[in-house]
């Protein structure tokens, strides 16, 4: 018999189709995760081998793939229980989870085994940090397999799996040379953080799960159609299905890891553990060639060992992630020869500093009326602000980051103002999305003449699909809840469904424009019913845990309409 949390045999039996199929698309997911191990070059086989500290399991031939009963199963898992503050079962869907790990993928699990003597010694130093249960580092094997460049569908990227938007709120960066979000140290802390300020909402791990997968959005409609009870295997039935698979297979993953040699699966260890990894600040620009043809690490390794360049290049002391991981047997060669590793140039690194140079000049332009076309034809623009129009949907125009918008005029805010001026630059083959925003190089002195045409913004439309809340669909297109609220007609929690139709862009936005340019001029929100902290957090780019203690809110995080909070700290 299978077990669950709540009726073990109503649990097992119950909904009999619809469990087959959210199984299989979770089985989908996590093999596809499971995958990317085999395609991304550092883990080819030949940058792995087989641990010589880990015998094969006494009494099995090298290749058996032994499978136990139900019964053997739950025991195990009921002893891993006892010793978590996590509520281990174990049901059908936990079942299916292990056999995947444990026979379809189970070399993937092997190298997810080595992998972890890489990863695991950061992640239990910053969830301990956190007060996080150290057991939470199984959720990255879930998230990514342990592959620190994995990307999803939807754009979620690097060990922890961040959103740009969420990753934004937890200090992640994201630029033309850097992505954080590949960072394995800043992204562990960032997700130690994320789940510790989930779990003040929830009190519930699982929860805190669950609303790290979908979004609290989705985990608080869930607990209100399941009459307020806040427990997983309670609303199970109201998650989106992704999400009914999520927590199964990290209670598989906590099953394999202690339980693998049971299964016949030896490690493979890749060619740099956690110890023979050391960090080293750099003070200038630095490539992946000069270390290379100076000291001899290979451009492999610099890549596995430092993700988050995504060119190759170290941008220097002008970036905040202006550190190098190296192996340690090549830390001293490093520091005897550092001036000779700056100085050194080839052809490929004379190029790389050019693009640099050339990007960070863009970056500290100033506005400016003038429309300029640089040596390399790239043209560098004044966008004149409509009415309805934000950053996001302007960054899409011109296919760059928000970031680089701030960046390039030195804004202090995100709020922008009809009639503002924006210094900006085409994508590289100078080309923009004109199906994003209606056309930017209009005239200051045209402004109040095209004042109705400007009010009739092409829309742009959204197919919702499963899984996805008003909320990720905003930060998706960089427009906020509310605009696409008021375009279509959204109230109380906005729910939606899977192949609706929403407009994105649209003459109503202009209302919601003004509301953005309103609260700009606060530091106070004024909640409204259906606002949950953590949505109010992802609003203002702050976390729960600040909105937390800005408000004294201490351990109560009840919130009532009309209550004002402190958005921004003082």
């Amino acid at each position: 018999m299978l077990l669950s949390a709540q009726n073990p045999v109503r649990f097992a039996i119950a909904r009999e189709s619809r469990s087959s199929d959210d199984y299989q698309s979770g089985k989908s997911s996590v093999a596809e995760i499971l995958d990317s191990l085999v395609y991304a070059t550092y883990f080819k086989d030949e940058y792995f081998s087989t641990s010589s500290k880990t015998p094969d399991r006494p009494g099995f031939p090298s290749h058996f793939v032994p499978q136990y009963s139900d019964s053997v199963y739950a025991a195990r898992i009921a002893a891993l229980d006892r010793k978590t503050p996590f509520n281990l079962v174990y049901n059908e869907h936990v079942r299916g989870f292990i056999r995947v790990y444990a026979v379809d993928k189970r070399n993937s699990t092997a190298k997810i085994l080595g992998l972890t003597k890489v990863y695991f010694p950061l992640f239990e130093e910053q969830l301990d940090k956190y007060n996080v249960p150290l057991e939470m580092k199984y959720l990255a094997i879930v998230e990514s397999a342990l592959n620190p460049t994995a990307v999803s569908h939807a754009g979620a990227k690097g060990l922890w799996q961040f959103m740009y938007g969420t990753g934004k709120m937890y200090g992640l960066e994201s630029s033309s040379f850097v992505e954080d979000r590949y960072d394995p140290y800043k992204a562990t802390l960032a997700a130690s953080r994320h789940l510790r300020d989930l779990y003040k909402i929830y009190g519930d791990w699982f929860l805190a799960l669950a609303a790290y997968n979908s979004g609290p959005g989705n985990v608080n409609k869930a607990i209100r159609r399941a009459g307020g009870v806040k427990n997983y295997w309670a609303i199970w039935d109201y998650l989106p299905a992704e999400t009914r698979g999520y927590v199964p297979a990290f209670i598989a993953v906590n099953y394999i890891m202690n339980y693998y040699k049971e299964h016949n699966i030896r490690p493979v260890e890749p060619g740099y553990l956690y110890h023979d990894i050391d960090t080293l600040r750099v003070s200038k620009m630095l490539s992946f060639e000069q270390i290379n043809e100076t000291i001899g690490v290979s451009r492999q390794d610099l890549e596995f060992l430092n993700p988050q360049y995504k060119l190759g290049i170290i941008p220097g002391s002008d970036y905040s992630s202006n550190v190098l991981r190296l192996p340690r047997r090549y830390i001293g060669q490093f520091q005897k020869r550092e001036k000779e590793i700056y100085a050194y140039k080839s052809k490929s690194i004379l190029e790389r500093e050019q693009l640099l140079a050339r990007v960070q000049s863009f970056e500290s332009a100033s506005p400016s009326p003038v429309s300029q076309t640089s040596g390399d034809g790239q043209v560098r623009k004044v966008h004149f602000v409509r009415q309805g129009q934000d950053i996001g949907m302007i960054a899409r125009f011109y296919r760059c980051e928000v970031s680089e918008i701030v960046r390039w005029n030195n804004l202090k805010t995100q709020n922008l103002t009809p009639g503002q001026q924006l210094v900006v630059f085409a994508g590289n083959d100078g080309s923009f999305q004109t199906s994003a925003v209606s056309t930017p190089s209009v005239p200051k002195e045209a402004y109040e003449e095209k004042k109705v045409e400007r009010k009739k913004v092409k829309s742009e439309t959204h197919r919702v699909e499963r899984g996805e809340t008003v909320a990720s669909i905003a930060r998706q297109f960089g427009v906020s809840v509310e605009s696409i609220a008021d375009l279509n007609g959204l109230r109380g929690n906005m729910s939606i469904t899977p192949g609706q139709k929403l407009k994105i862009t649209g003459s109503s936005s202009e209302k919601s424009a003004s509301k953005k340019q309103l609260s700009a001029k606060t530091k106070y929100h004024k909640v409204r019913k259906g606002d949950t902290l953590y949505s109010i957090a992802d609003r203002y780019g702050v976390s729960v845990g600040d909105l937390s203690d800005w408000n004294d809110m201490g351990r109560k995080k009840s919130l009532r309409p009309g209550q004002k909070l402190k958005v921004a700290s003082m």
